[in-house]
């Protein structure tokens, strides 16, 4: 039970942070991004940018909910994974910090590339390693009028979910 606990707790902490951190910095402190655009910039990762935006407030529902849940199966490979490995759980400030840096790579450089964001649809086999080779050969995360945001994606994987999520799973996994 207790896993489970760190596992939605760790989901919903690391999610309110990041979706909190993402509204602020692509809103008033960079590009005035609305909320709901925000949130449709997830939802395009199922269904891409233009049936997004079209969406109005439905997409950005489900941006919602698909932000929510990301987190919290981010939340759950760390807390199974600190139940096999304890020490994962000690300490929790050093592998939180290491495990949003591997969150980092794979939203960026994996996930992101492969769903249907930037061309509309989701990378057939066929095209998957064309994919993730353009990813792999250039930096994610930041805009050229905005280099700054890069050091922003790293400190919102790292400081606001992979240490609050290794943070819960140190205190619900200490007794399990």
């Amino acid at each position: 039970m207790n896993r489970v606990v760190a596992i939605l707790l760790g989901g919903l902490v690391a999610g309110t942070l990041d979706i909190l951190y993402a509204f602020v910095v692509y809103g008033p402190l960079s590009f005035g991004i609305s909320p709901q655009r925000v949130l449709q910039s997830v939802a395009a990762g199922w269904i891409g940018r233009e049936a997004s935006r079209a969406g109005e407030w439905n997409t950005a529902l489900l941006g919602l909910a698909t932000h929510f849940l990301l987190a919290t199966i981010m939340a759950a490979v760390f807390v199974l994974a600190a139940g096999a490995l304890r020490f994962l759980i000690r300490p929790a400030l050093l592998w939180g910090f290491v495990y949003g840096l591997i969150l980092y790579v794979a939203m960026n450089y994996v996930v992101v590339p492969l769903s249907a964001a930037a061309t509309g649809h989701f990378a057939t086999l066929a095209d998957a390693g064309a994919r993730l080779q353009e990813s792999f050969s250039e930096v994610r995360g930041g805009a050229k009028d905005y280099p700054w945001l890069i050091w922003g994606t790293l400190f919102t994987h790292t400081f606001l979910v992979g240490i609050p999520i290794a943070m819960i799973a140190q205190r619900f996994t200490r007794s399990s």
